[in-house]
């Protein structure tokens, strides 16, 4: 008797898992519903909906616990809303805003498709009616095993992440990639009402005459576009750096206290600042080029999309129909009306379920390619062009000149003063006792000895302060044994365990050592004052004519390069270089400082690659 209820368990437990498997589709149109609200600002609906979508996978979960599988996972939480800074402004990814509107829009947006345990619900939906709905008749038929062999799938793709082969991470990519492009056509449908909306307002402000609220409204199109380009480089690998102009300067006045604006003058600054930036979004080609990109993107990315759900559409009919056909006819003993495709499904059953594998393995071996060229088409339009790039390097190269020149001076003013507070004083009271000890040589030959001695004593504590003087413009040790060598001797002196990795296999110019030197002995210092940190890491490393110092400690995090001066006399001092600095340091910790300067290694040297100090 307990035997038949345990089996009539397994059933209906089978019985249930079939049913969730049908009810994945209809639930991956929901979660793309849901993304659709998210994209166009109804988070809140976007998000309700997105919580109730994900009951099924979460009951697939639980069953699969009660077979002994782990399968659990936590989802990303929803993004508290940004707080402004000292300054009154809102910051997301190296950018500013007066509201935290647009912020917290981008952050909940980018929640969703950043958040791996949402792409495990939905690879799941849409193979569950391949994988989840046979497992799920075969429990009803065989029991058990059939139940461990579900659980065992669904934990493979509900679960924590685990070692995979190959094989299993290719088809994991190719599942991603395929509602990544879903996702992406979606995205595009936003890029198209967005450019019409765009156009529209550019003509009406301009027949209207109110053309300098361009500049704000032009910047909504920008904050959609750098969605995209975010969105390329986090799914499709395409860095995509920002092709905007900066913002003009503030007028001058003119010699009567006027300031110009366009074609007459104003006595207030804020017409012409207006007409200025109106100017420079209007000159921009990357205004415009945003703008084409909007509207071309539906079209690109139709392009991809639709052949992959016609296959995707046409493969699942073919596999599921001619099953659907024998259970009507053998089952039910229904008569199914003559059609072609009917006739068809019932003289070649297995030629067309095995058309319909080939389909869907079609699919998933097109979505990584495809993938690939939409991130080729985004950084087509959205990338600077090459005069763009040009003119932002040659504005880089002389920010970081002039950076240079003021460092520079700033160092020599540092080295005067300490010669002149200190060795050239102890020079200067050594030349007057000489003096002394040159009159008391005949008269008091005793007390002139003595002043030699202090006269030693003096000369060495001179010897001492030069030779810590040209310590501190270019060190010995790094001097001799070169960078990695230097770090590991710089972090000897600090109180926290350094693990130090890699090397670098060669010497670097001078000067990009003795930057990378001390900006590494900053990062340290700041780790030191503010982290309250238990230990650092350093990473060293040179690949690609780069090299890379990565600085991470465990501390409380939260450093912005705003609050103070240090970071950024350290973006100055490697941007002398064309280096740059990347900061890392959410609150709670960790905080991962990156530097990146450009150069070329000569005389390879060995070095030991890892050391604790």
């Amino acid at each position: 008797m307990r035997g038949w209820r345990r089996r009539g368990a397994t059933a209906r437990r089978g019985l249930v898992l079939f049913g969730l498997a049908w009810a994945g589709p209809v639930l991956f149109a929901g979660c793309v519903v849901a993304i659709v609200l998210i994209s166009a600002g109804l988070c809140a609906p976007g998000e309700r909906l997105l919580d109730r979508c994900r009951a099924a996978p979460n009951s697939a979960r639980r069953l699969a616990e009660e077979q002994g599988v782990e399968a659990d996972i936590e989802y990303l939480p929803v993004p508290p809303v940004p707080q402004p800074d000292a300054e009154g402004w809102y910051r997301w990814d190296d950018h500013l805003y007066r509201r935290p509107l647009l912020p917290h829009y981008l952050q909940r947006t980018l929640r969703v498709s950043a958040d791996p345990a949402t792409t495990r619900d939905m690879n799941w939906m849409l193979l569950s009616p391949f994988v989840g709905a046979p497992l799920g008749l075969l429990a009803v038929l065989i029991g058990r095993p059939a139940l461990r062999l579900h659980a065992r799938w669904t934990a493979s793709l509900l679960g924590p992440p685990r070692p995979q082969r190959a094989w299993s991470r290719t088809i994991q990519q190719a599942l991603l990639d395929s509602w990544r492009l879903l996702v992406l056509g979606l995205l595009s449908v936003l890029n198209l009402l967005g450019a019409a909306g765009l156009a529209g307002t550019f003509l009406l402000l301009h027949a209207v005459g109110a053309h300098r609220l361009w500049e704000r409204i032009a910047a909504g199109g920008s904050a959609l576009a750098r969605l995209n380009r975010t969105v390329a480089a986090r799914w499709s690998g395409v860095e995509i750096p920002e092709p905007y102009r900066p913002q003009p300067p503030p007028p001058e006045p003119t010699s009567d206290g006027l300031y110009r604006c366009g074609g007459r003058l104003t006595e207030s600054p804020a017409p012409a600042i207006r007409h200025a930036r109106y100017v420079n979004v209007l000159r921009d080609p990357a205004t415009w080029r945003d703008l084409a990109w909007l509207g071309a993107d539906p079209i690109v990315t139709a392009v991809l999309l639709v052949p992959l759900v016609v296959l995707t559409l046409w493969g699942t009919q073919s596999v599921w129909a001619p099953f659907w056909v024998w259970v009507l006819e053998t089952l039910t003993e229904v008569d199914v009306p003559d059609s072609p495709w009917q006739d068809w499904f019932a003289a070649h059953r297995i030629t067309t379920a095995a058309l319909g594998v080939a389909a869907i393995a079609a699919v998933l071996a097109l979505a990584p390619p495809a993938m690939r060229l939409h991130g080729w088409w985004a950084r087509s339009l959205l990338a600077p062009t090459r005069r763009a790039e040009l003119a932002r390097r040659v504005r880089r190269l002389t920010e970081t000149r002039a950076d240079a020149v003021d460092a520079e001076a700033r160092e020599l003013d540092r080295i005067e003063r300490d010669l002149h507070d200190g060795p050239q004083a102890r020079l200067v009271a050594l030349g007057l006792k000489l003096g002394a000890i040159r009159v008391l040589l005949d008269r008091e030959p005793g007390r002139a000895r003595d002043m030699l001695d202090e006269t030693g004593d003096d000369s060495r504590r001179v010897l001492d302060e030069l030779r810590a003087l040209v310590r501190g413009i270019r060190p010995p040790v790094l001097v001799e044994r070169g960078l990695a060598d230097a770090v590991r001797s710089l972090a000897l002196d600090v109180e926290l365990p350094v693990e130090i990795t890699g090397t670098v296999p060669g010497r670097c110019p001078m000067a990009v050592e003795s930057a990378a030197y001390f900006a590494v002995s900053e990062l340290l210092g700041n780790v030191l004052k503010h982290a309250e940190a238990r230990a650092v890491r350093i990473e060293l490393g040179h690949s690609a004519g780069v090299l890379r110092i990565s600085v991470t400690d465990d501390g409380c995090g939260g450093a912005d390069d705003g609050g103070g001066t240090g970071l950024r006399g350290i973006r100055r001092r490697l941007g002398t270089f064309d280096g740059t600095l990347e900061l890392s340091s959410p609150a709670g910790g960790p905080t991962r400082a990156t530097m990146e300067i450009p150069c070329a290694l000569s005389s390879p040297k060995t070095s030991s690659s890892s050391e604790t100090a």
